[in-house]
């Protein structure tokens, strides 16, 4: 039974459908959240319709794959949220395109390194197609505007044809993590090599969230090279389950408390993010399941930031609800255990990134630049297959 067992995740290894697909709606995505759909928005709209179809042909092509009951309590649970979520949202926002791409991608790609690689692919592919396409001059390499007249907030700042440079810096930085993730324990010299001018990088084009992010990662590593400080010797690692719900509760705090000596600090080292957070939860009630706020950008009465809510935890809140900040409570803390229960620290360092980086940033919950969030679909899986799903090198 054992042998059997073993070779459950080379089984599906050949699934082109599953990996065409996969990358498709990575690069589909990661495309609109460039320059290109403010300059192309018709193409923009095709290229959104068909990756929700894409999407849904991806679910259902999965939901016929060896079947189990495990699977099966799983999709149940997963897509009486999408329900609930699709119901008041009234259009398939990121957070329900995850739910599905969690039921999808696992059940089809057994092997959480071939999923990171062709996710890092398809972002790769996009990287390459923007700056090309600035190159020839049919997106902006440089420039700033708002979506609002005379604004003095200008939350576009052009790079290459991205929407700011910290955009342009969170891919390099969910590659990096990727590469991380992929090749740890074989290439730490050349991690750390990349870390250092992918670093370099950011800090000079004003990436300064990006930066913080592969900092952290050096820094953690680091740490991880002491002997006494190894994973497998850290029982209080399991306190890392707490933090999205620390972190959740300092958001409100600073919103709250924005024009206080720590409110002002963090106000000017991050981009204003405690006053956007306040006007947000005061203009914006929370419910358990919300509707899509509509955000006041006409001009007269536009919202501080005009409309660019950065930080994850309250993005959540704001337009999808509590039931979405607990499945995100739940996805952090799963790859957090996946990553314990396999021994793999850089699995753990990518989710203690992940999970800080998601207070000041809102694209670390979307699943177009966090390719870890679909993880947690290793739970359609007991527990033995799961461990070697992850170890899977194939």
């Amino acid at each position: 039974m054992q042998k059997n067992e073993k070779k459950k995740p080379i089984e599906n290894r050949n699934d082109v459908y599953a990996f065409v697909m996969f990358y498709m709606i990575v690069l589909l995505q990661t495309m609109l959240f460039t320059s290109f759909g403010r300059f192309y928005p018709s193409a923009a709209q095709i290229f959104g319709k068909l990756e929700i179809w894409l999407i849904l042909f991806y679910l259902l092509y999965a939901l016929m794959i060896k079947i189990t009951l495990r699977k099966i309590i799983y999709a149940i649970v997963v897509l009486l949220i999408v329900g609930i979520s699709q119901f008041y949202a009234g259009t398939s926002t990121p957070f329900i395109k995850l739910l599905m791409l969690t039921i999808a991608v696992p059940r089809t790609i057994l092997s959480a390194n071939k999923i990171a690689k062709i996710f890092g692919y398809a972002m790769l592919t996009t990287m390459c197609i923007t700056i090309f396409l600035s190159l020839l001059g049919y997106l902006p390499k440089s420039g700033e505007t708002s979506r609002v007249l005379f604004a003095k907030y200008q939350e576009t700042v052009y790079f290459y044809g991205f929407t700011h440079p910290n955009i342009f810096g969170a891919f390099l930085t969910t590659l990096f993590m990727i590469y991380y993730f992929l090749f740890y324990k074989t290439h730490k010299i050349y991690i750390i090599f990349a870390a250092i001018v992918l670093l370099i990088i950011d800090i000079s084009i004003a990436a300064g969230t990006a930066a913080i992010g592969i900092l952290m990662v050096l820094v953690f590593t680091f740490i991880h090279g002491h002997k006494d400080m190894r994973i497998q010797h850290i029982k209080l690692l399991k306190l890392s389950y707490l933090i999205p719900a620390v972190l959740t509760f300092f958001c409100f705090w600073l919103a709250n408390n924005n024009n206080g000596s720590l409110g002002v600090f963090i106000n000017e080292k991050i981009a204003s993010r405690p006053n956007i957070w306040n006007a947000y939860i005061t203009q914006y009630p929370i419910h358990f399941v919300n509707r899509l706020p509509e955000i006041q950008i006409d001009g007269i009465n536009t919202i501080l930031g005009n409309g660019a809510l950065d930080g994850g935890y309250i993005y959540a809140l704001i337009y999808w609800g509590i039931l979405s900040w607990l499945t995100y409570y739940f996805i952090f803390n799963s790859i957090i255990k996946f990553s314990l229960e396999n021994d793999d620290f850089s699995l753990y360092c990518v989710a203690l990134v992940t999970m800080i980086m998601t207070f000041p940033e809102s694209h670390m919950i979307m699943f177009f630049e966090n390719v870890f969030l679909i993880f947690v679909g290793f739970y359609q899986y007991p527990k033995n297959e799961r461990i070697l799903y992850f170890r899977n090198k194939i």
